[in-house]
């Protein structure tokens, strides 16, 4: 299982263009897009403090939790987190998962709709994708290599 997620492109659809995310790979390009959102304004800070604060973000779903759904199940379970996300005050994009040829082979997985979700940290992201009975979910922050947060 833990080589599924790891093999999956993390695609997060933005008006500006398509972003494709993988677990331990820096993006820069989508690290600038980051800071340029309206969530990514930061708090007056000391002009001692010279390091950026790090933007963090999360890409949950809410298909297949732990077990393959039917579409009409997954639609369902998908709205019900749009709402959730919406609720918020986390700001959100669409994005897919889209599983590598040779794992999606094997294991019959179709591309997975999810959401990025932001500013969050490890723990809301986490919470989010529990609720939603999820066995993992995507952290990262800006600077920094996402990675999965096993739940």
């Amino acid at each position: 299982m833990e080589a599924a997620f790891l093999a999956t492109t993390y695609r997060v659809e933005t008006p500006e263009r398509f972003f494709d995310l993988r677990i331990g790979c820096v993006s820069t390009e989508f690290d600038e897009f980051l800071r340029r959102q309206p969530v990514s304004v930061e708090p007056p800070v000391a002009p001692a403090a010279s390091t950026r604060r790090a933007i963090g973000w999360g890409i949950v779903t809410a298909y297949n939790p732990g077990e393959r759904l039917a579409d009409h199940q997954n639609e369902r379970r998908q709205g019900r987190l749009r709402e959730r996300i919406a609720a918020s005050a986390c700001f959100f994009f669409a994005a897919s998962n889209i599983a590598a040829g040779d794992v999606d082979a094997d294991l019959g997985w179709p591309l997975e709709p999810s959401y990025l979700v932001l500013p969050v940290d490890e723990w809301q992201v986490a919470a989010l994708g529990r609720e939603f009975c999820q066995l993992a979910v995507v952290y990262g922050e800006t600077g920094l290599a996402p990675r999965l947060l096993w739940l």
